[in-house]
């Protein structure tokens, strides 16, 4: 163990740094595995992230390595101090490796201090691994800061080259220390005569590490190729694995990724490795000359245009009625075949994992029965949208659950989102007509609650909750327009269908006491003043607000000349 690997395994809370291309990261693995705390261990990569969601996926991640039976009961970003209630179910010794990539922001280094007394207390050690500038707090606090080449063992260089070339390869190791390490421990194959060739053959720093490889290729014997190819291929020891050495593939599984591309866990050389193994040639010096480090993210084409092959419309206000092309589907078959569907057409904008589903529909079924009931499911669906289309409407790819991207997908919840959307941009414009049609359009659109012919299943209540509180505040907008444009039928109305939804909302029962008074109904008036007073005393034991009390006496008093 180096110096610097002890000073991390006695440090509370250590800060490795390094430049793009370093692989801090993979140097820490090796420390931790040198710990033997992989079953403890939460690592999390956690790129250009927002410290509310940086605390909420620790948190998750949390969880999951520690209480893996419990499931994670958070949907949104959670503050700080519930992340620390997380770490405080953490073993005594564990290990958390926040890997940051290149962004430190001043609210990560606060989320940082927060959570640290907690750590303290559990005796968890938390290593933050960041590739660019430390936040002035985040980089006097730790308790251990090292350089990314610190994590290499640099006197294992002293037996591979003449002390003429030594001051060379320590150069070297200061810019890509992790790199170096590993392509002079494949170099034990072979003799250190070698190296002094290929570092005299080099030109200098940058191209020192493609000049290694090459020479390294050119000598192997084809046993000593086979050996390195294993060298090459070999990640991690883990010692939960029960079965050797491991690949960085085989290891991902351990670790957290935030990013759906994993960051590069092996050194740059690898990949030229696995090239030239099958037919060694020597390896091309500009591909390490250029001195980059190897990417964070692999950059995609952009998508090509998914083709059109027809239109399905489907109303989750109310009961849920699906149309493929104008044709109504009405053979389901099976209530939970329609709750998967709703659910997927609910979020139609993500494939749904399959876990997901199983999670939501059969949390307490025994795994291969949820995922046969799930099946069976989504094959009850499949045969009802075959007496409309041909197409399979709901598909399966990558362990996860879609609608067919072929469709156009319309669901009404969007056409009234959309409509809101519309009328308030109308009224902040002041165009009030436009902003009554929209809002007269959106309203017409709501049918009924989300999800009314499923009402108890748990994960229909928020969004039923949420678009019936959009609606009565839709219904408020529209009549306080109407209300100012005279349109005093259409209040009444209005209000009423408020009072449908919510009878204790006290400014709907004021408007129509307004309306009631403007027609000269003064009588209906009063009678709507009683009718308030009476439903709030025997619903919430409440007495009317001031302004309805005001309201009501002046009508009183008006009707009294």
């Amino acid at each position: 163990m180096t110096p610097a690997v002890q000073r991390i395994a006695e440090a509370p809370f250590s800060v490795v740094r390094g430049v793009p291309g370093s692989y801090a990261a993979e140097r820490l693995a090796g420390v931790v595995d040198g710990w033997r705390q992989w079953n403890d261990c939460v690592w999390l990569r956690a790129n250009d992230i927002r410290p509310a969601e940086l605390a909420h996926s620790l948190a998750a991640a949390c969880r999951h390595r520690w209480s893996p039976t419990e499931p994670v009961p958070w949907t949104e970003p959670l503050p700080a101090p519930r992340l620390s209630e997380e770490i405080d179910r953490a073993p005594e010794g564990a290990v958390i490796v926040l890997e940051l990539g290149s962004r430190v922001t001043p609210g990560i280094t606060r989320l940082v201090k927060t959570i640290r007394p907690a750590i303290t207390e559990r005796g968890v050690r938390l290593v933050v691994v960041a590739e660019s500038r430390l936040h002035p707090p985040m980089a006097r606090g730790p308790d251990c800061v090292l350089a990314a080449s610190d994590l290499a063992d640099t006197a294992a260089l002293d037996g591979y080259s003449s002390a003429s070339n030594r001051a060379l390869l320590m150069r070297c190791a200061g810019r890509h220390a992790a790199v170096l390490e590993d392509v002079l421990a494949a170099a034990r194959l072979w003799s250190p005569d070698a190296v002094d060739q290929a570092i005299t053959s080099s030109y200098g720093v940058p191209s020192l590490l493609g000049c290694l490889t090459t020479a390294l290729l050119d000598r192997l014997t084809p046993d000593q190729r086979s050996a390195l190819k294993v060298a090459a291929t070999v990640g991690y020891w883990h010692p939960q694995m029960g079965t050797g050495p491991v690949t960085a593939d085989q290891l991902r599984p351990w670790l957290v990724p935030m990013e759906q591309e994993w960051g590069w866990l092996r050194p740059i050389w690898e990949s030229s490795l696995r090239r030239e193994l099958p037919r060694p040639r020597a390896v091309k010096r500009h591909w390490f000359g250029s001195g980059r480090a190897a990417p964070r993210e692999v950059h995609r084409p952009a998508a090509k245009a998914v083709p059109r092959q027809g239109r399905l419309q489907a109303q989750l206000l109310g009961s849920l009625e699906v149309q493929v092309n104008g044709a109504p589907v009405t053979s389901w078959n099976g209530q939970r075949g329609t709750s998967v569907l709703r659910y997927l057409l609910y979020r139609k904008q993500h494939a749904c994992a399959r876990d997901e589903l199983l999670e939501e529909f059969w949390p307490d079924a025994p795994a291969a029965a949820a995922r046969n009931r799930l099946q069976v499911a989504v094959s009850s669906l499949r045969r009802a949208f075959l007496d409309v289309t041909a197409l399979n409407v709901v598909e399966y790819a990558d362990g996860a659950y879609r609608i067919n991207p072929t469709l156009v997908v319309e669901v009404d919840v969007e056409t009234f989102e959309r409509g809101l959307s519309a009328a308030a941009a109308a009224e902040r414009t002041h165009v009030q007509e436009e902003a009554r049609k929209a809002y007269r359009h959106a309203i017409a659109t709501y049918r009924g609650d989300f999800a009314a012919d499923a009402p108890f299943e748990q994960w229909t209540l928020l969004p039923r909750e949420s678009l019936r509180i959009k609606l009565v505040d839709a219904l408020d907008r529209l009549s306080r327009i109407e209300l100012t444009d005279h349109r005093t039928d259409d209040c009444i109305a209005t209000a009423h269908r408020m009072l449908d939804i919510d009878p204790c909302r006290e400014d709907a029962h004021r408007l129509l006491m307004r309306c009631y008074a403007e027609q000269g109904r003064t009588y209906q008036a009063l009678r709507q003043y009683e009718f308030c007073a009476q439903i709030l005393d025997t619903t919430i034991d409440a007495s009317p607000a001031p302004d309805t009390i005001r309201l009501y006496d002046t009508i009183r008093t008006s009707s009294a000349r």
